[in-house]
């Protein structure tokens, strides 16, 4: 390789020789190959070359600085400088930090809520009956799943009922199950409770013998759930018409019991009932027992009492309530002794053919002082 050497750095060039003569010397002093690289000679200037790509790299880099800057300080660096935006900062975190509270609160009463209603219909849901079925139609398998315990304890402790008639009625009366497996307990109940309901004139309530309220007080040769139906249809004529709740069947018993109001035949008295029916403000009108009479009596403020033969509506003889006449000329019938018969209207001809008696009832007028 051959290659010269210059005596000073101005002007003069080194030369050397590569492959085949394959190398040249530009007029700047640069030594160009027939390659794609290009080498700068000692001496020789690339600034031009440094100063821009060093420009592009500062440009580049200087971007980034000033970008990440502005994005990661700028709204805490306001909100620093300014009060005020550090004020609204500070609100809007506090308002975001209750807002999640409040949601979080709300959700968690929610699943509370569902979890204590499905914890209160797991208690409530009768086991006996399938869950598939509407809740009234489950109330009423319960209710008659119910009779069907007390009347299996009635039968498994008959021998406590003791009077056969009452074992009879729980047959009977579907209603009367509770009353009739009281005396299968231990502590069968003797007395009375308070009535308890409420009472508004012109409306009768359907009271029946054997109600728990009364029923295991001892009238005449029985308790009252077998024989108390004329103080209970009497009961019933005077809360009716007058509105008033204090003479309840085993009140109006206790009357009779103390006034030998007793009948072996009615269980009470004609005499005692159209007695205490005045004493207690009522005007009685004794009637013969035609379709006639108790339907043109029966109107608005009257009720009609009943004297009822055995085996006509049912097989004792005993007292009723009539307490209204239907469009259709039926007679609405409250018999304490049989929800069957209470619990449909019946014809004028009927209620005569089986009664011995008629008794219009209503309200006495009030004397007006001199």
């Amino acid at each position: 390789m051959a290659y010269s050497t210059p005596d000073d750095q101005r002007g003069t060039t080194r030369r050397y020789t590569g492959r085949a003569g394959e190398s040249r010397i530009s007029s700047t002093g640069s030594i160009t190959s027939s390659g794609t690289r290009r080498v700068q000679a000692r001496g020789g200037s690339s600034s031009q070359y440094r100063s821009s790509k060093s420009r592009r790299s500062r440009g580049k880099s200087g971007y980034q600085l000033n970008s990440r800057g502005r994005r990661r300080g700028g709204l805490i660096n306001r909100a620093l400088d300014d009060p005020r935006t550090l004020v609204m900062l500070l609100i809007g975190i506090a308002l975001l930090i209750a807002l999640i509270i409040g949601a979080t609160t709300l959700i968690r009463g929610c699943v509370n809520e569902r979890a204590a209603k499905k914890a209160a219909e797991s208690e409530d849901t009768d086991t006996r009956v399938s869950m598939t079925i509407s809740a009234d139609m489950a109330d009423k398998f319960s209710a008659i799943l119910d009779r069907n315990d007390l009347f299996a304890k009635i039968a498994l402790n008959a021998d406590a009922v003791g009077d056969t008639r009452l074992l009879e009625l729980a047959l009977r009366e579907p209603d009367a199950i509770e009353y009739v497996a009281g005396y299968a307990s231990k502590n069968a109940p003797k007395g009375a409770s308070a009535y308890g309901d409420s009472a508004t004139k012109g409306y009768y309530p359907k009271l029946f013998n054997w109600d728990t309220r009364w029923g295991y007080v001892t009238y005449g040769e029985g308790p009252m759930g077998l024989t108390g139906s004329g103080p209970t249809a009497l009961s019933m004529a005077y809360i009716g018409l007058t509105g008033k709740t204090d003479q309840t069947p085993d009140v109006i018993a206790k009357k009779a019991t103390e006034n030998e109001g007793i009948d072996k035949v009615y269980d009470t008295s004609a005499e005692f009932m159209v007695n205490t029916a005045e004493e207690l403000g009522l005007e009685v009108e004794e009637l013969s027992a035609t379709s006639e009479n108790i339907s043109e009596n029966l109107q608005s403020g009257t009720a009609v009492l009943v004297q009822l033969r055995e085996r006509t509506l049912t097989d004792d003889a005993h007292w009723a309530l009539a307490v209204g006449r239907n469009l259709d000329g039926s007679i609405n019938l409250y018999d304490p002794t049989s929800s069957a018969v209470s619990e449909h209207p019946w014809d004028p001809n009927t209620i005569a053919s089986g009664a011995d008696v008629f008794y219009i009832l209503k309200l006495a007028p009030v004397e007006e002082e001199e």
